[in-house]
């Protein structure tokens, strides 16, 4: 990887803001740059880029925001780079070392150079390992042993070993996809749908290849008298499913009127996730998979199905409680935007069909038996914190089974969350349930 190193730019030590504003400066030269100090060093990335000529257009940034004397190290390997814009030739803006000669132009250069830590830097001095080619001269094993492991990383930079990833690979561009005319306008949502619904099979097919799903996309109508309309929509789940896109849009456009006609649209995508894959998705909790459950409820609602969601009250009449009203099909696969009174997501009790009798080792705590271990038809399970007892009981005078429980809130070991609860009148526990 060929880099280019510039340094003596004139930025003091703790001017963080003056640093980043020249890197940001030369990113018109460079396709990558990065700050770091201190020392305070600009890192370039030349990879198919003439090296030199990169490093003269950089240097010449510099020298018009007020750089006096700016120089350039250029070399395969970063540390190379960093000595010869450092402690290179003085009187030369540009130094460059050729491929092959890393080791060889770092061999007179003293170890101090390469910053070694200064009890390193002592032990080194004490047996007269003065430059840096002398480091590099002995074998890895001899310094592993008599230098300690600390030594040897200073033994690969003097040997031009640098193994730093100074730039990572770069950021791949999310799916898009585009389509204009000029022949004709539309506003009909039926024809528009029809061109976005090619434009949607060719970004989701992409982002199946990657392996991702959509987090958010945006779709932008071109209008025939200049301007843009931007529909951003944010999915519940991260999906490339086609059909789910075409309903959350179809369902914005039947909501709003463009106010001119359209002659191009495109669609993009924001962000993305890995594709999910979780199971316990609908109907079949063993088998079902994130991915099978989108296409399933894709194919209900597609034949006309209706969608109800229950609301519930306080009625006392438990079939009184609840009413079921119709839900918007779109809502489904939109994230659902929380309102001033609603609360954010958080974990739920999951109650057995049945209280489950386990065994439980406990200890005394103020006078109630708290569990510490408990072991069911899986085996014994540890626990790291058990929160209570919360005390219930009732039931003896409103005419039913009279009940006293003490219930604890459990973590265990493996992260999962369970109520354990003690009947009080029979001291036997049971398993209630977990939090998901």
């Amino acid at each position: 990887m060929t880099c280019v190193c510039l340094s003596s730019f004139g930025t003091p030590t703790g001017a963080d803001a003056r640093h980043a504003e020249l890197a940001a400066l030369l990113l018109a030269y460079a396709p990558r740059v990065r700050a770091e100090g201190p020392p305070s060093l600009i890192w370039a990335d030349a990879r198919g880029l003439h090296a030199r000529s990169l490093a003269e257009g950089l240097l010449s940034v510099l020298r018009t925001q007020g750089c006096s004397a700016p120089r350039a190290g250029v070399a395969h390997a970063p540390v190379v780079a960093m000595v010869a814009s450092c402690f290179g030739d003085p009187a030369a803006a540009i130094i460059e070392v050729p491929p092959g000669e890393e080791c060889r132009y770092l061999a007179p250069f003293p170890l101090t150079v390469l910053n070694p830590a200064p009890d390193l830097a002592s032990l080194l001095d004490g047996v007269g390992i003065e430059r840096c080619g002398a480091l590099a001269d002995l074998a890895r094993e001899d310094v592993e042993v008599r230098l300690g492991p600390e030594a040897v990383a200073l033994w690969r930079l003097a040997r031009a070993d640098d193994r730093r990833l100074l730039f990572g690979p770069a950021p791949r561009a999310l799916p898009h996809a585009a389509l204009e005319w000029t022949d004709y306008e539309l506003r009909d949502t039926e024809r528009l749908l029809f061109v976005i619904n090619r434009l949607a099979g060719s970004v989701t097919g992409a982002l199946h290849e990657l392996g991702q799903g959509a987090q958010a996309f945006t779709l932008t109508f071109m209008l025939a008298r200049g301007g843009m309309v931007e529909h951003p929509f944010h999915p519940s789940r991260a999906t490339a499913d086609q059909r789910s896109w075409i309903r959350l849009i179809r369902h914005a456009l039947e909501r709003e009127r463009l106010p001119d006609l359209v002659s191009g649209i495109a669609l993009r995508v924001d962000a993305v996730l890995p594709s999910e894959s979780v199971q316990g998705d609908l109907l079949d909790r063993g088998f079902a998979t994130a991915r099978d459950a989108e296409a399933a409820m894709a194919r209900v609602l597609d034949q006309g199905a209706t969608l109800v969601t229950p609301t519930t009250t306080r009625h006392p009449l438990l079939r009184r409680r609840t009413r079921w009203r119709e839900q918007e099909s779109a809502l489904v696969w939109a994230r659902p935007q929380l309102g001033p009174g609603e609360i954010e997501p958080e974990l739920l009790l999951h109650l057995l069909s049945e209280p489950e009798p386990v065994e439980v080792e406990t200890v005394d705590r103020r006078g109630f038996a708290a569990p510490v271990r408990y072991r069911d038809r899986e085996g014994w399970h540890e626990m790291v914190t058990a929160s209570g007892p919360d005390c219930v009981s009732g039931g003896r005078w409103e005419g039913e089974e009279a009940y006293a429980w003490e219930l604890y809130c459990c973590v265990r070991e493996d992260g999962e969350m369970v109520q354990l609860g003690r009947d009080a009148r029979s001291s036997r526990w049971m398993l209630h349930g977990t939090w998901r």
